[in-house]
């Protein structure tokens, strides 16, 4: 009969220890922005034995992946006794945390209509116990979106932030980011910060120098740590998850200024091979070799950038699919001698479907092979190009080079 008395017996026959009601928090702790953990303090001290033998589950109300309230229930196999207090149990939320929406205050703007911040803790013996939870989450990144201007005009990052910030005094940047291309770890150096009336969101404005560490939305983004807080006095941490980038860059057109015929003599022999005057090319990007020699017109399009570009352009939501069908590049080209003199001109149309570009990034180019429009080699000298590049989709002009539909370039040719 003694050894009744002992161990968990013992634990099961004691009365419940009830949770207070000041020290229950939810926390983030590998700083992704959803909630992983739950921490309950009782009214005194615990063992394993009595979580064991005492405690059944907890049920909370959480915002899911889908913006949506939906009931959880955790099971006692996930609680734990905090080794840093013995009146503490440690609820593990790490195997549905990513079903959880970033989220980061027990009531937001987004969903003002509630506010959650309580659970019940049932016991065994059918007892039940609310339990009051405070936030302990730190604020992170939901969301952020670079305008790369390609150095044209100040680039600009517009981030959400998942609640109500407010900066650290004394830090000289909010935002760092790791670099794409080499791994490294940058503090964001902004010329100014507009905030939005509720302080969850920002733009973020840079000088408009291109630099090789310049930031570019294929690099990820966080907080810095300790210098964004919230109202519940919690402030970014040191194992904050970077966060990806979205954005693009203006559509561009590159128009070389320099080009150089190498035919030499065989270039009679290339005029009777019946080589088209103009050609039109699909090279999948990134391009690892340099441009050939030849003049022509060069736009990379598809992938990423370019979607993003174009939602930009027609104000398109990022949940609406871009239609390949709908999408229409058209290159004009008309060249003159630098007297004024016609030489040669064409026109190119490519559907954003065409199988040619396979749907994916590529570098689209309509080069010329420096023959006239009766298919002779043209002379070293000056020429002018009156170049339209329209971007259309679903019939509506969505990008035009130039300040009127067309614009013109000065270019060399050098025969050798």
């Amino acid at each position: 009969m003694l050894l009744l008395c002992g161990g968990a017996f013992a634990a099961f026959i004691q009365s419940p220890i009830p949770p207070s009601s000041q020290q229950n928090f939810v926390r983030d702790t590998d700083g992704d922005g959803h909630m992983d953990q739950m921490e309950i303090r009782f009214l005194g001290n615990l063992t394993k034995e009595y979580i064991s033998e005492m405690m059944d589950s907890l049920t909370f109300e959480w915002i899911d992946s889908s913006g949506a309230s939906r009931h959880y229930t955790v099971q006692k196999k996930q609680f734990a006794l905090n080794p840093a207090n013995k009146r503490s149990v440690v609820v593990d939320l790490k195997p549905v945390q990513k079903g959880f929406r970033l989220l980061t205050a027990l009531s937001t703007m987004e969903f003002s209509a509630s506010v959650y911040g309580s659970a019940l803790l049932y016991l065994k013996d059918g007892s039940v116990y609310p339990v009051v939870l405070k936030d302990a989450m730190a604020p992170s990144i939901m969301s952020a979106h670079l305008k790369n201007m390609r150095g044209k005009t100040r680039d600009s990052l517009t981030a959400l932030f998942s609640e109500r910030v407010q900066p650290t005094a004394g830090c000289s940047a909010l935002l760092e980011y790791k670099s794409a291309n080499d791994g490294k770890v940058r503090k964001l150096k902004t010329n100014e910060i507009t905030w939005n009336v509720w302080m969850n969101s920002a733009v973020f404005v840079f000088d408009k120098k291109s630099t090789p560490d310049a930031l570019t939305y294929r690099d990820s983004l966080r907080l810095v740590e300790g210098c964004v807080g919230d109202s519940s006095g919690n402030v970014s941490l040191k194992v904050a998850k970077f966060s990806p980038l979205t954005g693009y860059s203006p559509f561009e057109v590159e128009v070389p200024s320099m080009a150089v015929d190498s035919a030499g003599k065989n270039a009679v022999a290339s005029e009777m091979s019946g080589r088209p005057i103009f050609q039109l090319n699909f090279q999948p990007l990134p391009v690892e070799t340099a441009r050939d020699s030849a003049w022509g017109i060069y736009m990379d399009v598809l992938g990423e950038e370019f979607d993003n570009a174009l939602r930009d352009a027609l104000k398109m939501d990022e949940k609406t699919p871009v239609n390949m069908a709908k999408l229409k590049i058209r290159f004009d080209i008309c060249i003159y001698t630098n007297l004024g003199a016609y030489v040669v001109g064409t026109r190119a149309d490519v559907a954003g479907d065409d199988s040619r570009l396979g749907g994916k990034p590529t570098q689209l180019s309509l080069r010329w092979n420096f023959m006239d429009s009766h298919g002779r080699r043209v002379s070293t000298g000056v020429y002018i190009a009156s170049v339209t590049t329209l971007v259309e989709y679903d019939g509506k002009a969505v990008f035009r080079n130039g300040t009127d539909a067309t614009a013109s370039y000065v270019f060399g040719v050098v025969r050798r």
